[in-house]
């Protein structure tokens, strides 16, 4: 379906080229936030699948201009490391202050608990900005889970909005390449190079072999630059925390991986004991907020993590991807036979479980959730030697 996937991708870029970045949706209501930014990697997707270089230059600009969007002041955190090297990483922040439209009267209720406008004003922002992230709403963005109240997104130097900033700094460098921008090719490969080294400088945990989300001061004005402090990664496990590994999917300098052998076997380890792993896939978190937490599990998280494992390149980790896929299109083939839908997420703790909580019910349909069972079964067929039914 190429060019259904390049309707959709025109259709986001002229977002862009309207508004500087990837609306939260199609709609007049959704232009003070963002979507995580992944356009760069749709356009490099069917450019491999069909070598569409009028594609790529057409998107050329729109990415740099999204790119420009994610580097300003608004959204950009400097952080300096024990060693006194300053680095550079990015957080989410909606352009957003008032209850969200989409859901003013769940966002009045909740600020209702809040005495000032003032702190009602910032809850806001933070309800807006874990909106934006593609988590609303999860005890990864909360500082004192499940209160609602506590969302201090704004705060936090996520771990996956940087691996993917990353992915599309190395994008925008191939695509320059391409086209003969030698000069922008260099400097997004310095540029990249620059986040590689931050990302594992500021939020990598050698002892827990995860990448941990990274934590600012609550009384400051997020602005300036921060002394690092091991404290300040947020020790609690999330799927987010290995997304990462994902980037050895999509490094753009041939064998060279994102994530070597050794470091990649570490993560594989830290993934098996990490407890998120269940019957039929990965949590998002091991805490039971209400929320989109445990044992809620998610089409794209699965795919992200099993994407890069395939591509580490050894055997054991092919077959921890392998297993991680069959698990996912179990419940999923069995919650479709049962309903005959396909599921928005999916319950990780039992097999055929439409996920829930949240602040809206379980939706069908579902594009992540058909995409990625077409994905594993196309890279792995049907399961070898496994019946597709709830054990």
């Amino acid at each position: 379906m190429y060019e259904t996937a390049k309707e959709v991708v025109l259709n986001l870029l002229s977002l862009v080229e309207r508004y500087g970045f990837v609306l939260n949706g199609a709609r007049s209501y959704y232009t003070n936030r963002s979507q995580p930014p992944l356009l760069s990697s749709m356009v490099l997707e069917i450019y491999f699948g069909t070598g569409d270089l009028d594609l790529v230059k057409k998107a050329f600009p729109s990415l740099l201009k999204e790119h420009n969007f994610w580097m300003s002041d608004f959204h950009r955190v400097m952080v300096r490391d024990n060693q006194g090297q300053i680095h550079s990483l990015t957080r989410y922040q909606a352009m957003w202050n008032k209850p969200r439209p989409e859901s003013a009267t769940t966002d009045e209720q909740m600020a209702s608990k809040l005495s000032s406008e003032v702190d009602k004003e910032k809850f806001y922002r933070q309800v807006a900005s874990a909106a934006e992230s593609g988590w609303d709403f999860s005890s990864r963005w909360m500082r004192n889970p499940p209160d609602m109240t506590t969302l201090a997104t704004t705060y936090i130097i996520p771990v996956d909005l940087n691996a993917f900033i990353y992915k599309m700094e190395r994008d925008i460098e191939f695509f320059a390449e391409l086209t003969g921008e030698h000069t922008t090719s260099k400097e997004f490969s310095e540029t990249a190079k620059a986040r590689q080294i931050a990302i594992d400088s500021i939020l990598w945990n050698s002892e827990m072999e995860q990448w941990l989300d990274y934590w600012l001061p609550a009384d400051v004005q997020c602005q300036g630059v921060y002394q690092w402090n091991s404290k300040s990664q947020n020790r609690n496990i999330f799927a987010s925390n290995f997304i990462p590994i994902w980037l050895n999917a999509y490094h753009h300098s041939g064998s060279v991986k994102y994530v070597n052998e050794s470091k990649s076997k570490g993560v594989m380890r830290s993934l098996k004991a990490s407890g998120l792993l269940h019957s039929s896939g990965i949590a998002a978190s091991l805490l039971n907020t209400g929320q989109q937490d445990f044992p809620n599990g998610w089409a794209p998280l699965q795919h992200l993590i099993v994407e890069g494992l395939v591509n580490c390149g050894s055997a054991e980790a092919r077959e921890f991807a392998e297993d991680i896929a069959t698990r996912w299109v179990r419940t999923n083939y069995a919650a479709y036979k049962e309903s005959g839908v396909m599921y928005e997420k999916y319950d990780v703790e039992v097999c055929g479980r439409s996920g829930g909580s949240g602040e809206y019910k379980h939706q069908t349909g579902f594009g992540w959730s058909n995409g990625v069972v077409l994905s594993f079964l196309e890279e792995f067929g049907w399961p070898r030697g496994k019946e597709i039914v709830c054990s």
